[in-house]
């Protein structure tokens, strides 16, 4: 199997991780300091989620002076998960 496929998938093991895409999608980019505020989990913790998202090419970051901006790779992901959403409603 795809080694690519294996990150992903592993990514997506996470409710938090599944939000931060979803925000991230909704708001385009953020810095930590915002995702932490907006979850209520600890830095340390965000930026954890958002290492295993960056190595499964979920997302990119961009650093601006001192701060670093995640930002997702691509809406791909955001529509599988809806198709996940859709698949779940219907069950």
């Amino acid at each position: 199997m795809n080694d690519q496929i294996i990150r992903i998938t592993r990514a997506l093991n996470h409710p938090i991780r599944i939000q931060i895409l979803y925000y991230l999608n909704d708001n385009h980019k953020s810095s930590v300091n915002n995702l932490v505020k907006q979850f209520d989990v600890s830095q340390p913790a965000i930026s954890r989620h958002l290492h295993i998202l960056e190595e499964a090419k979920l997302v990119k970051s961009e650093r601006v002076k001192q701060e670093k901006y995640y930002s997702l790779a691509d809406s791909h992901i955001i529509k599988i998960l809806d198709g996940i959403r859709q698949h779940v409603k219907e069950s």
